[in-house]
């Protein structure tokens, strides 16, 4: 069975998720912004949650941030992470 058209056009979630790690956190998983946004990937604290993270992202284990990650990369493709785009975008 093949791929619906929208997976097949997803670039492989490992490859997209390392480039978009030095563009959100520069790879420090403990890293907040200034809206509250933290960890590797710069969850919000209510999508952490969506995709089942406890606490904040950015007190979680990198696997923990990691796993959470491939979830919300399953479930949107890359749009939570369009505004870094000019970034990773080139990388993928």
């Amino acid at each position: 069975m093949s791929q619906p058209a929208s997976a097949a056009a997803r670039p492989d979630a490992h490859r997209f998720l390392s480039a978009v790690v030095p563009c959100e956190s520069g790879g420090n998983p403990r890293v907040v912004n200034s809206i509250g946004a933290g960890g590797l990937f710069q969850f919000m604290p209510g999508t952490w949650h969506a995709v089942g993270g406890k606490g904040l992202p950015q007190n979680a284990s990198v696997a923990e941030q990691w796993k959470r990650a491939h979830i919300l990369y399953a479930q949107q493709g890359s749009s939570p992470w369009v505004s870094s785009k000019p970034c990773w975008g080139h990388k993928i």
